[in-house]
């Protein structure tokens, strides 16, 4: 780096940094040394270096105001429904009579809250020359652009851009400026990366989180609140996001952007998909309803009893629609039914001891037997018939 000739041939101004720029609030005609102090009008110059024959003007806060009113398209505000139309900044009016600014004792500028409001346009870098202002809250906007370094001679409190439309990056010197959102202030012994951090003022690009920023630890064993990681078109592009619209399942992010595509590809096939689905379920029903129907042939006998009972529909449920005539039937069957049973049963019984006991029994005595057996069951199972 070559510094100037003056700074290095003039030994009085060596002894000077003004040998090398300008301070704040001074002039010169090429911005280094000598420098003229700037007229005592109650303004304050912040930028350093500069040259000419005259110093800039100093603009009052309520030609700052007005010049923001202006920059972030103010004649609009009113066009929204849900605002109030007391937001509406007449030009000249007093700074401390408008809507969403607080003044101190002085009547200097200390709150700027507007958030919600419909903004749009660049965030001005005039705004740095509010000497008071502590609470800069434009939150949920459409502002545009980048974020001025100049907010750094403010002495910020609170910063809120979230959910606006800002680009690029947090200056750098206002990264370190300690108070701004919190920024380097913490207990003993917190990570100096989260103590002085850049996502305090804002989440980066790719990056969001509930309040649009991060925010300083409060104890060693707390993590604080901390941008995430966000997929979506918006993420991608603007900083202090405070909502993704990427879809978070069991931790696994699912950009619903590449969701829609991919569902709108699917759509050919998604009739076929339901129609499968609708068929397994049919089957499924079908296959449940026939399990527990009774065997064709056995509605409506017990085996084990040899009585009849009662039969039961697929849903579960009795039929009690039968009339006492159908239950007589019934009771007809099971009794013949039972007869056949114990008549069978005596006769076995007593074939059994007239093998055993009958001395004068002969073959064609059995035969005679077995032939008056087969006759009377025959008859008894035809007269069955006829009652079933």
């Amino acid at each position: 780096m070559q510094l100037n000739d003056v700074f290095l041939n003039d030994t009085q101004a060596a002894s000077r940094c003004d040998g090398i720029c300008c301070p704040a609030n001074t002039i010169s005609r090429e911005g280094i040394a000598p420098c003229t102090p700037c007229p005592d009008d109650g303004g304050l110059r912040p930028y350093m270096g500069q040259h000419g024959s005259k110093c800039q003007g100093v603009m009052s806060e309520v030609e700052i105001l007005d010049f923001f009113f202006e920059q972030t398209h103010g004649e609009e505000w009113l066009k929204h429904e849900w605002l109030n139309s007391s937001y509406h900044w007449e030009p000249g009016s007093p700074a401390c009579q408008r809507s969403g600014i607080k003044c101190n004792a002085r009547g200097q500028v200390t709150k700027i809250i507007l958030p919600s409001l419909g903004l749009r346009g660049p965030l001005i870098s005039e705004l740095g020359l509010l000497s008071e202002l502590q609470v800069l809250d434009l939150s949920n906007n459409q502002l545009s652009g980048f974020i001025p370094s100049d907010l750094r001679f403010t002495p910020l409190k609170l910063f809120d851009i979230s959910g606006s439309r800002m680009q690029g990056v947090v200056p750098p010197l206002l990264c370190i400026k300690e108070g701004v959102n919190g920024n380097g202030i913490g207990p003993p012994g917190i990570n100096f990366d989260l103590l002085y951090a850049c996502e305090n003022i804002a989440c980066p690009r790719g990056t969001y989180s509930r309040y649009g920023r991060a925010s300083v630890p409060e104890n060693e064993e707390d993590s604080g609140i901390q941008c995430q990681p966000c997929y979506d078109d918006q993420a991608a592009i603007f900083i202090g996001r405070d909502r993704c619209k990427d879809i978070s399942i069991a931790g696994l992010q699912i950009r619903t952007d590449g969701f829609r595509r991919g569902l709108a590809k699917s759509m050919p096939v998604l009739p076929i998909f339901v129609f499968l689905v609708t068929y397994m379920w049919v089957k499924l029903r079908r296959g449940k309803s026939a399990a527990r129907s009774p065997p064709p042939g056995d509605a409506g006998v017990n085996n084990c009893e040899g009585r009849f009972r009662p039969s039961i529909h697929s849903n579960g449920e009795r039929d009690d629609d039968d009339d006492d005539e159908n239950d007589n039937d019934n009771s007809a069957r099971g009794r013949s039914l039972l007869s056949l049973q114990r008549w069978s049963s005596s006769r076995q019984a007593d074939n059994d001891d007239e093998h055993f006991d009958d001395d004068d029994w002969t073959a064609a005595d059995s035969e005679a037997e077995d032939r008056n057996e087969m006759i009377e069951l025959a008859r008894r199972k035809a007269r069955l018939s006829g009652i079933i």
